[in-house]
């Protein structure tokens, strides 16, 4: 992911709530948790990944619908690993702790928010069963979901604006 397509932006505030609204207006209109916030960053960053975007769908709904963990959180870790994960497997362990420190830093981050990880205890309810599902999107669980979603895409989209500044002026911390 070429972090310097953050430069068409004219600040970091803008960047955010580019990437926040184009979550949430995805969500409202395609569905699918993981794969929209995926597919919000291989967009704004001008990626034509479809491999990646179809493997993100298959999380929705806390993992092909089991109520585990969140699905935006997971789609917000698979952008983080686009940018920080191990490029060779070769490369050990090592690449893999240093790389997974912005991950710790999302679900550290979400879990202090929403006070738990998983789709079920999220909602209050298990969106594999129709009636239950239909009974949380009619009284507004899409559009929190959505606004959930942003908010992750806006704590990744801060991270990587943080390390597009720190490449782009060669600080390292």
């Amino acid at each position: 992911m070429d972090l310097n397509k953050i430069g068409k932006y004219s600040s970091k505030d803008e960047f955010i709530e580019d990437l926040k609204k184009r979550t949430f207006t995805s969500e409202v209109k395609f569905h699918g948790c993981a794969q929209v916030v995926v597919q919000t960053f291989l967009d704004v960053f001008e990626l034509d990944n479809v491999p990646v975007s179809m493997a993100s769908s298959h999380f929705a709904a806390g993992i092909g619908l089991t109520g585990n963990n969140c699905g935006a959180l997971i789609g917000g870790i698979m952008v983080l690993g686009l940018v920080f994960g191990r490029d060779d497997i070769s490369k050990g362990m090592q690449a893999i702790v240093e790389g997974i420190k912005p991950t710790r830093k999302l679900v550290k981050y979400f879990e202090q928010k929403y006070n738990r990880l998983n789709c079920r205890e999220i909602t209050g309810t298990d969106l594999a069963d129709p009636k239950k599902a239909d009974a949380y999107f009619s009284a507004g669980g899409l559009e929190r979901c959505a606004r959930m979603m942003a908010d992750v895409s806006g704590v990744v989209g801060d991270t990587l604006y943080e390390e597009y500044i720190k490449r782009k002026t060669g600080t390292r911390t």
